[in-house]
């Protein structure tokens, strides 16, 4: 079985520097995989070659062993919290209608309604799905995203910091929800999210970004002192409270040294 995604050697260069350096690493079908690092590590830029909107300079990428130019159909995708005009008249339910893998009509066959309802089911949503658009809460708005990007029956499900922009409950929620979908369906999940404390929930695996550099493990693994001090070129300490990490240095904002874990250097 192919894995949900390969990445050999992927090199991108945008705005005259390099963002993502000599980045290998494979997601297993079935997995969930997180995605964090520091601000301007390349989260967003991963993600954009993982949808085939930024075309590496080097290295390949496959989604579900296809090359990424034929994988679309694979691949669902729930963008980061968007403010939506609260005079927005639109329908939760006819928002989620969008996401259907088909050109708009103007009215829903029997199987479009079933998968909508379905999806709605999913993602705990029926319950404002009659409800305008600019009504709903950003963690409302979040899961309708979600509904929404599970109608083509994703093998991938992408999601670019989904809970920017929520109170921590519908963090919570709404990462709860994500795990859901991952464990009954067996969707492959990438979570990119700033808050490796709700990551280290869900995620089976996560990928550490910084600039030009990177680790992939365990959360146990990767949260570890040597590990991080070695993606940041400074030292680092973490420090855990019950189920809580808290990464410090006083230098943390200094520029990094070109060490790289490369994903044959896994820990495990």
């Amino acid at each position: 079985m192919n894995d949900a995604i390969t990445l050999n050697n992927v090199n991108v260069y945008l705005g005259g520097e390099w963002i993502l350096r000599n980045l290998s690493f494979n997601v297993a079908p079935g997995e969930f995989m997180g995605i964090i690092g520091p601000n301007g590590a390349g989260k967003t830029t991963l993600l954009r070659v993982l949808l085939g909107m930024i075309q590496p300079q080097d290295g390949t990428v496959k989604v579900g062993g296809k090359n990424i130019k034929s994988a679309g159909s694979l691949i669902g995708y729930v963008p980061q919290s968007r403010q939506i005009d609260p005079e927005t008249p639109i329908q939760g339910r006819d928002f989620v209608s969008f996401g259907l893998p088909h050109k708009y009509r103007p009215w829903l066959t029997k199987q479009d309604r079933i998968l909508v309802e379905e999806a709605l089911h999913l993602t705990d949503s029926e319950k404002y799905a009659d409800k305008p658009l600019g009504k709903l809460s950003g963690g409302e708005r979040q899961r309708l995203f979600l509904a929404q990007a599970l109608l083509r029956d994703p093998e991938v499900l992408l999601l670019d910091e989904p809970t920017s922009n929520l109170d921590p409950g519908a963090q919570e929620n709404l990462a709860a929800v994500v795990e859901r979908v991952n464990r009954e369906r067996g969707i492959s999940v990438v979570f990119v999210s700033h808050d490796v404390n709700l990551i280290s929930k869900y995620a089976h695996q996560i990928l550490y970004l910084t600039r030009e550099q990177y680790v992939k493990g365990t959360v146990e693994d990767v949260m570890q002192p040597d590990v991080l001090t070695k993606l940041y070129g400074v030292p680092v300490e973490v420090t855990r409270s019950g189920t809580k990490f808290l990464m410090s240095s006083p230098n943390i904002m200094e520029p990094v040294s070109p060490i790289c874990v490369h994903s044959h250097s896994e820990v495990s």
